[in-house]
């Protein structure tokens, strides 16, 4: 069975209030740190999905034998990302994983392990479990991306499982084990910043404009 692994990474970081995929975890950035483990896993081939700042992006990160895709419609939400991905992967892939660029705890072992449960099972995806809660990475067989290429806006794969569980199989993880962390805001990044590396302040919200608010209470 053939599997690529999908990587999105196109965000803006606009809750981080800069780039995150450049943020530095393990002496590397964290977008370099989470292909590096889709590389060292047994995925047949691996797509990174860039958009915000994907020209920077590049120049910082080291993405190995995965290969690059630009979603010039970002801003519109990661569905568009699964959607352009997918439209990339060539006939001859089986399934896909698809994992997110802010998760630098899932590792090799993680995915492989993944892989090989939805194979066992005969299910048409695989997704880790947390307290019944289904989580990505999520493997997810050819017949199942119809459904992916029908979201729309800031949604992903996890509305697909969880709407479909009994399609799924489940890696449940217990003990005091938590869920991937999504690097989304200063605060979650404290849990990987090296001593090195200077905290991240959460960008400032700018003030509202006095003339916007004058007009949306205009009564004309």
């Amino acid at each position: 069975m053939t599997t690529a692994g999908l990587v999105l990474a196109a965000g803006s970081s606009r809750r981080m209030g800069s780039p995150k995929q450049l943020l530095p975890i393990d002496g590397k950035p964290l977008l370099e740190l989470v292909v590096g483990h889709a590389n060292k896993s047994n995925l047949d081939q691996v797509v990174v999905v860039l958009g915000a700042s994907a020209e920077e992006i590049q120049s910082q990160v080291e993405l190995g034998r995965a290969s690059v895709l630009i979603n010039p419609d970002h801003g519109s939400g990661m569905a568009s990302s699964l959607r352009l991905g997918l439209a990339s992967l060539g006939d001859d892939i089986d399934r896909v994983v698809v994992m997110l660029g802010d998760q630098p705890d899932v590792e090799a072992s993680r995915i492989n392990q993944l892989l090989a449960l939805q194979e066992a099972s005969g299910l048409p995806a695989a997704a880790l479990s947390f307290n019944g809660l289904l989580h990505p990475p999520v493997v997810l067989q050819r017949a199942l991306w119809g459904d992916l290429m029908s979201l729309e806006g800031d949604v992903g794969c996890r509305a697909v499982i969880r709407a479909k569980p009994e399609l799924v199989a489940k890696r449940p993880v217990a003990g005091d084990l938590k869920p991937p962390v999504d690097v989304d805001t200063p605060k979650d990044y404290e849990r990987f910043r090296p001593p090195s590396a200077p905290p991240v302040r959460a960008p400032v919200a700018s003030p509202p404009d006095p003339a916007a608010r004058i007009e949306s209470h205009d009564p004309t």
